[in-house]
């Protein structure tokens, strides 16, 4: 009996502290959903490095991954973007260590960081031996510069052959 009390009790302080986290962050969950509804809607796509220039960014694929992987398909969330299962993993120990232990997440700082480093590295491998390929590797001719500055399309086309 008294493990199923304590078991109630971890729920309630879990339940607690998400729906303090979750009252805090409604104001900038708000605000992304709808820059994201009008970045997609008169830019195409929400990623503004991809907007603004063309080309993919080193998170490129994020997205596409993370629907991959919650509807199981695993190798093809790992082509687009194979940094996701560990940010995946920080995620679930960042949860575990708030909601449950009621604790900080230690040395999720340095993970993040360590994950950024790492998918730059592959950002700049990916860009000098695919691109331009398939999504996300691809380059964007509707960019805002090239929009402005016709001579930047131009010049994108003839770099990269697009």
């Amino acid at each position: 009996m008294q493990r199923l009390e304590d078991g109630k009790k971890l729920l309630q302080a879990a339940l607690k502290r998400l729906w303090h986290d979750m009252k805090h962050c409604a104001p900038a969950a708000a605000i992304f959903l709808l820059y994201a509804a009008a970045a997609t809607l008169l830019l195409g796509t929400v990623c503004p490095f991809a907007a603004v220039t063309g080309l993919p960014c080193p998170g490129c694929g994020t997205t596409r991954a993370l629907f991959l992987a919650l509807t199981g398909r695993f190798g093809e969330a790992f082509l687009y973007q194979p940094f996701l299962f560990l940010w995946i993993f920080l995620a679930v120990y960042a949860a575990w260590q708030r909601y449950i232990r009621g604790e900080r997440a230690a040395g999720a700082l340095p993970a993040a960081t360590g994950i950024v480093v790492l998918m730059v590295c592959f950002y700049l491998y990916r860009m000098a031996v695919v691109f331009p390929a398939d999504p996300p590797m691809n380059y964007r001719e509707d960019n805002v510069l090239a929009s402005l500055f016709p001579a930047y399309g131009e010049l994108m086309k003839r770099l990269f052959s697009v």
